[in-house]
């Protein structure tokens, strides 16, 4: 008998009154014989009772407590059941096919009887054609004169069962449709991207002699193809949750001042751009990249919404969620947060469309003009940094997205602005780890261009082992994450162990829970997405490389 409750003890299923200690008690047995009426006014109860026990819409057993026989059964129970009234009276629960589990019900008759009173919320009982239901199951032990009985209320909670089960399943066929729609666009953006690498790269092998300045400029639309791959396999791990994330303490009126010359950028000289600052504002924790992607994002879809020209209000405040918020917003938790809110006067959004604003590929733009990833994006940023997002909308009314992030006490970090440097260079020795055998090449040969020694290999075990004959200083390992055998995390934890002077640099496209909980990374370690760039990859080994070494290790 499974999904016992014992925790209640009041119970919406009784019909006959039982008193208790307090509300929520369990029943104290009485004699009730001690409280009856006598003559008329007792037959009157009995009548009251009995009329009460004849026509309840839940089913109602009494039984002996000493022996455990059924000394009577209401109609509904009857009819529910499908037993015959004789069939019932003088046997033990047991004795009839209803229960599954003989001797699981002999032992909560047992049970029953020891502690007066035991609650199942969803009990399984068959017919006795052979069908199945399930009820919401409540017994108490009271004394009527020098006797025990049991009273036992049934209710048929099938319906509400396989309701639950209905809504189970269409949430997962939602599921199967929005993954279809995922997956489908996916192959449609990356089609595209393909087409144009492919392409190219057909003519330049095919046509060797094309002048230079045709064949720079082609390499160029291959590269730009390249990034637009790049970036929309990031918008998918934002999404699915499932970025690596590097958080710190942030200010977000620092990010929206560092931010505002891209945002400039991105919009037309016929949109006004307003920022409403809070002068002390707190401290969230982080990915500065993603934080900025967030805002870039929105700021997009504010633009858009708004093609005849208008405002975008970017503001930041303290707040503290309270009760009534969550109650509306199930998703927030009551406590202090930053709020950023984005605010545009353009057409507004309906009722329909906020219910899909959040889905991937989902836009209410025209076949060609956006991917429709771009507030899923925001979505799953927010949600992997603990936070909450909320839309207020109306058509014609412009639209406000309020993002919370939990705020902390600690003080934000100061986040440098990268100007254009030349590609740092370095001489150390390196040790490479991926079994992406073409990657692994083009990344040695990055690495080596730019004064590194390197040593590589596609098999985590065997890289311990160059690594074992290496004589010399091995300050940095660059590994992928997923790999057949060992991981990199694992590699990493192997490596260390015997070589603490060396760092970690993960390089991967994709990471697990399994792999890095939380998306976090160990001390020492720096996270790489791939596709990444020379640049990319060069300003990263540098980084690490001339970072002190902390004392706990990945």
């Amino acid at each position: 008998m499974p999904n016992r409750n014992r925790e209640s003890a009041s119970s919406h299923l009784e019909l006959n009154s039982v008193p208790r200690n307090e509300v929520g008690a369990d029943p104290v047995p009485i004699d009730i014989a001690e409280h009856v009426p006598s003559g008329q006014a007792l037959k009157d109860s009995e009548a009251r009772y009995r009329r009460l026990f004849e026509t309840a819409q839940d089913g109602i057993l009494i039984l002996n407590a000493k022996t455990g026989a059924i000394t009577d059964v209401n109609p509904f129970l009857i009819t529910l059941l499908n037993y015959s009234r004789e069939e019932f009276l003088g046997k033990a629960l047991w004795d009839l096919g209803f229960f599954k589990d003989i001797e699981a019900s002999k032992a909560a008759f047992r049970e029953l009887k020891d502690k007066q009173y035991v609650r199942y919320d969803d009990l399984p009982l068959e017919t006795r054609d052979g069908r199945s239901i399930h009820v919401e199951f409540v017994s108490n032990v009271y004394g009527v004169n020098s006797t025990q009985v049991i009273q036992c209320n049934v209710r048929d909670i099938t319906k509400r069962k396989y309701a639950e089960r209905s809504e189970q399943q269409l949430g997962q066929a939602q599921k199967m449709e929005a993954i279809g729609q995922l997956a489908g666009g996916i192959a449609h953006d990356f089609n595209n991207l393909l087409g144009v690498i492919l392409g190219y790269c057909e003519i330049l092998e095919g046509q060797p002699s094309l002048p230079e300045s045709t064949r720079q400029t082609m390499i160029r639309e291959i590269y730009k193809a390249g990034l637009s791959a790049k970036d929309l396999t990031k918008h998918l791990l934002a999404f699915s949750r499932r970025q690596v994330m590097q958080p710190v303490f942030l200010n977000l009126n620092t990010t929206l001042t560092q931010l505002q010359p891209m945002l400039s950028r991105l919009i037309g000289d016929d949109i006004e751009v307003v920022s409403v600052p809070h002068d002390d504002l707190g401290t969230i924790k982080a990915d500065p990249t993603q934080v900025e992607q967030v805002l870039m994002n929105l700021v997009a879809n504010a633009r858009d919404a708004m093609i005849h020209g208008g405002k975008i209000t970017i503001e930041t405040a303290n707040v503290d969620i309270d009760e009534t918020y969550t109650r509306q917003h199930p998703s927030a938790k009551v406590g202090p947060y930053v709020m950023l809110s984005v605010s545009d006067t353009g057409v507004g959004i309906d009722e329909e469309t906020q219910t899909h604003i959040f889905e991937p590929f989902f836009s209410t733009k025209e076949t060609g003009k956006g991917t429709g990833l771009g507030l899923a994006t925001v979505f799953g940023i927010v949600k992997q940094s603990a936070g909450t997002i909320g839309l207020y909308s109306e058509p014609g009314h412009g639209t406000t997205f309020k993002i919370y992030f939990p705020r902390h006490d600690e003080s934000p970090v100061a986040i440098r602005q990268e100007k254009a440097k030349p590609v740092p260079r370095g001489s150390e020795t390196l040790l490479l780890v991926d079994d992406a055998g073409p990657l692994r090449e083009l990344t040695r040969r990055l690495l080596e261009g730019c004064g590194y020694t390197v040593l590589d290999s596609g098999n985590p075990l065997e890289a311990i082992r160059i690594a074992d004959q290496h004589k010399g200083v091995l300050p940095l390992l660059i590994t992928d994450v997923v790999m057949p055998g060992l991981s990199g995390p694992a590699l990493a934890k192997r490596l260390t162990a015997t070589r603490p002077e060396i760092r970690v640099l993960y390089a991967s496209g994709y990471a697990d829970d399994a792999v890095f909980p939380q998306g976090k990374l160990g001390a020492n370690c720096a996270f790489l997405e791939k596709p990444f760039t020379r640049d990319d990859l060069m300003r990263k080994v540098r980084e690490l490389l001339d970072s002190p070494l902390r004392r706990s290790v990945a």
